[in-house]
C-alpha cells in the first residue's frame, strides 16, 4: 500500500456494462464486478477565461484509486463518501501512475 492510499477514506463498487445472451438474445448489463474498492474522490475547480475574458468557473471531479484497481473508461462507480454520502460517476479517461491510478469522472447525479 502506497503512502497515499493511507489516506483514501472513500469506498467505491464498480459498475461495468457487458453483453448476456439470454433467451437466445444478446443484451447488454450492467453488471457489479468489484464492491468497496478504496479510492478517494476529489473536487477540484479551474477558471477557464475564454476568448472573450470572461472568467468561467469549471468544476472538475477526480476519482484516485490503487494501481492494481480494473477500471476502465465507461465504467460506472457508485463511490461512499467518508460522511456517508454517496454519488454515481462515469469513468472517463485514466492515466496510470507507479502508486496509483488518477481518473476524470462525471458526477451523475448533482443537485
Amino acid at each position: 500500500m502506497s503512502v497515499l492510499q493511507r489516506f483514501w477514506k472513500d469506498r467505491m463498487d464498480i459498475y461495468r456494462w457487458v453483453e448476456v445472451v439470454e433467451g437466445g438474445f444478446t443484451k447488454q448489463k450492467k453488471e457489479l464486478l468489484y464492491r468497496n474498492v478504496k479510492c478517494h474522490y476529489s473536487k477540484g475547480q479551474l477558471v477557464n477565461t475564454g476568448e472573450d475574458s470572461v472568467p468561467t468557473l469549471i468544476t472538475s471531479h477526480t476519482l484516485f484509486c490503487g494501481p492494481d484497481v480494473d477500471l476502465q473508461e465507461g465504467d460506472e462507480v457508485v463511490v461512499t463518501q467518508r460522511n456517508g454520502k454517496q454519488v454515481t460517476l462515469t469513468v472517463g479517461e485514466g492515466f496510470p501512475y507507479s502508486t496509483h491510478q488518477e481518473f476524470s469522472v462525471k458526477r451523475e447525479d448533482t443537485a
